[in-house]
């Protein structure tokens, strides 16, 4: 009888564990059906009638520039014109000089490429940008929905012969495609060429020596900042400029000894945060991105920065800096004008072993002789994502003051939320705008160690949280109320380091469908930090991590779950990210990189839910070592607490409410104390103790009865 008991009360357990698992399907887990099918909006434009176009508020008009660039284009013979998101340095962020693709076809988000056609124009958005693409483009444009079923890529395209423009530009034999050398790198340049040779109709890229946006631009278009230039100190960086070039005596290799390892006389230096890392100087050319325009060749026996507005720049104190003053050895800095570069490159790639990367830009590529080129990814990428002690604790510091900062704001929100003048809410009294103005204001107390913001603030309230990169206008400005989700996407820049943080919270009663996805978003943002790897294993290999609890249900979102993130510099930092798909230029993680984790789901037309906390690669605790494997997991950085009126916790594992009380146990503790009123008040409410009970035959036990239980079978069956 004793033994019955037993085994009756363990397969009890057993299924209790398999049913309690974060897979496991929730209530109304689903009830719309199947089916996601994107809703169309009264915030989207109709080109369904061609002759009688309906736009919102926040088209632009492009009819005159088209008609200007194909005049422009006409007069060149090309006949189709490729303009890339990118800058001179293939930058994800760019100053509002270089926003060509933007000026040309309206849609402003920070990645996309346009082509124009006698006949047609596109540009191709990856899925962060469905939504905005139809708010902000006119129907002279069409938005190819990259990686969508039929949706040819931009080579595909330009080779179809389709009549259908959505399926093909339909150019003739020998057509030729206009590019600016600049600005397209030398991959892609290649891709296009190859593409072009395989289809056989003699279609040739033609690289014009003037920008013909730039021409029809000419008129209005902005120029660079001229802001001077912060040298950042040794205490925020961990090493000056001279170790990481040259001084061997540093526990690093240094990039002349990475040279030395591929024989090059020379490496070119044209990412900005490359060169604003190896020099430990930061400028504000780019929004929200602390870089300044300029180019680098370090030598073996020299080092040259080309740097725009050199006269207004290359101060006595960056001279110093840079020990410029008189420079003519191997170990000082030689400051030269912006415009020097390209000519100088061509003079030293004609005798020199040059080393540049494949994401240089054709420009550079054609000048710099095939015999004496080493083409492969820069040497700096992996030396930056590798975050030294310094700045691994300067990151930590950084996420703190993140974490106090948000944490006062969403005390700040809740406040007017609880004196709401009206349900229906007040633009005037709390909004998108208003929120995301706050957002600034409560990191000010941080003083001069706050710099900016590391990208401009996402607020969206309700349908608007849908559109993942959205950006609150004052024509699209909406009050924030009890009757929708609110998501909040904002991130700093300290000079200890840079950060990155996404909250959804809901200040009424949620819907089902709105607390089943936060909740499966939560499990996924949970699992993901709390996942063990070993050396080799690439951000791709552990995406489905997070999206698991998704997919689980039907569920799932149009972006990466993790991107790198740079020390006061680049929001976005490769080489390494956590996403699903081959990415040719992607390294495997490492202890000390720095990522977001940051899973989301958007119901297009009501709400949009993404929880993003910054993490860092750290050593993992393991019993065992297998063969010469290191093994790693992440440690979570920043500090701000979920919001438990969207959480379902009956759909959340044992060891995923562990976790989620482990969590808000260390934002009382170490967030806590440096609190304001509001913000104390409200993080208290946030994060009280979750406690769970097993479930056994129908009956609740908490985990103290069950091993009472346990053990009183164990003892029967003894008897």
């Amino acid at each position: 009888m004793g033994r019955l008991l037993y085994l009756g009360i363990l397969f009890s357990a057993v299924l209790h564990l398999v049913l309690s698992s974060p897979i496991a399907n929730g209530p109304a887990a689903n009830p719309k059906g199947n089916a996601r099918v994107r809703r169309q909006t009264e915030d989207v434009r109709d080109c369904s009638d061609p002759g009688n176009p309906v736009y919102p508020d926040t088209i632009v008009r492009t009819e005159s520039q088209l008609t200007a660039l194909r005049a422009e284009m006409m007069a060149k013979d090309l006949d189709a014109y490729i303009i890339p998101s990118e800058d001179a340095h293939q930058s994800e962020y760019i100053a509002e000089a270089d926003q060509r693709r933007a000026f040309i076809s309206g849609f402003s988000g920070s990645a996309g490429l346009a082509i124009v056609t006698a006949d047609y124009a596109a540009v191709w958005v990856d899925g962060r940008y469905f939504l905005q693409a139809q708010m902000e483009m006119d129907c002279n444009w069409m938005s190819m929905e990259s990686g969508e079923e039929g949706v040819p890529t931009s080579r595909e395209w330009l080779v179809s012969q389709d009549t259908n423009g959505m399926k093909g530009a339909n150019l003739t034999d020998n057509a030729q495609i206009g590019f600016d050398p600049r600005l397209i790198s030398v991959s892609s340049y290649n891709s296009y060429s190859e593409a072009f040779l395989e289809d056989g109709r003699g279609l040739v890229m033609n690289s014009t020596k003037v920008n013909l946006v730039d021409k029809v631009w000419s008129d209005d278009k902005p120029s660079y900042p001229e802001e001077p230039l912060l040298i950042l100190e040794e205490k925020y960086t961990g090493r000056s400029w001279q170790k990481k070039i040259y001084d061997t005596r540093s526990e690093y290799d240094t990039i002349r000894e990475l040279m030395a390892e591929k024989l090059a006389d020379a490496l070119v230096v044209t990412k900005l945060d490359e060169i604003a890392w190896i020099f430990n100087l930061r400028g504000k050319d780019i929004p929200y991105n602390p870089m300044f325009i300029s180019y680098a060749i370090i030598g073996t026996e020299d080092i040259t920065l080309y740097m725009h507005d050199m006269a207004g720049r290359a101060t006595a104190e960056i001279k110093d800096h840079l020990q410029s003053e008189g420079c003519s050895g191997d170990n000082c800095v030689q400051i030269k004008i912006y415009d020097d570069f390209l000519g100088d490159l061509k003079a030293l790639g004609s005798s020199k072993t040059v080393w540049h990367s494949d994401t240089s830009s054709y420009a550079i590529y054609e000048r710099v002789n095939e015999e004496r080129r080493v083409m492969e990814a820069s040497p700096i990428l992996l030396m930056k994502a590798r975050k030294n002690p310094t700045e691994r604790q300067g990151l930590k510091n950084a996420c703190w003051k993140d974490s106090v900062s948000l944490c006062n704001l969403f005390g700040w929100v809740q406040e007017k939320i609880d004196n709401l003048p009206s349900e229906d809410g007040d633009i005037d009294y709390l909004s998108e705008l208003s929120i995301e103005a706050q957002a600034i204001k409560v990191r000010e107390r941080w003083g001069h160690e706050f710099t900016g913001l590391s990208f401009r603030s996402i607020s969206g309230f309700a349908a608007h949280g849908a559109i993942i990169h959205y950006k609150s206008a004052e024509n699209t400005d909406v009050p924030v109320t009890r009757k929708g989700t609110y998501m909040l996407d904002s991130g700093s820049q300290y000079k200890d380091g840079t950060t990155d943080i996404t909250r959804t919270m809901h200040y009424g009663t949620p819907t089902a469908l709105e607390k089943e996805s936060y909740t499966r978003v939560l499990m996924g943002h949970i699992d993901l930090v709390n996942t063990h790897f070993r050396t080799g294993v690439y951000g791709r290999d552990i995406d489905a991590i997070a999206r698991e609890p998704l997919w689980n249900n039907g569920l799932d979102y149009r972006h990466g779950t993790g991107h790198g993130i740079g020390h006061f510099l680049n929001v976005h930092e490769g080489p390494a990210r956590i996403n699903i798909g081959y990415r040719s230029h992607e390294k495997p993680m490492e202890t000390g990189m720095f990522f977001s984790d940051e899973p989301g789901y958007y119901e297009d037309g009501y709400f949009g839910i993404r929880l993003e906390n910054d993490m860092i690669v750290v050593p993992a605790v393991t019993d065992h070592s297998f063969s010469t494997y290191e093994y790693m997991t992440f440690e979570m950085l920043s500090l701000v607490p979920f919001d438990p009126n969207l959480i379902d916790f009956e759909l959340l594992s044992p060891k995923q409410i562990d976790w989620y009380n482990a969590y808000n146990k260390r934002i009382r503790n170490e967030v806590g104390p440096s609190l304001d009123e509001r913000g104390r008040k409200w993080m208290e409410s946030k994060t009280e103790e979750v406690s769970y009970t097993f479930t056994l035959n129908g009956a609740g036990f908490d985990a103290a009865s069950l091993i009472f239980v346990t053990a009183c079978a164990l003892f029967s069956r003894l008897l």
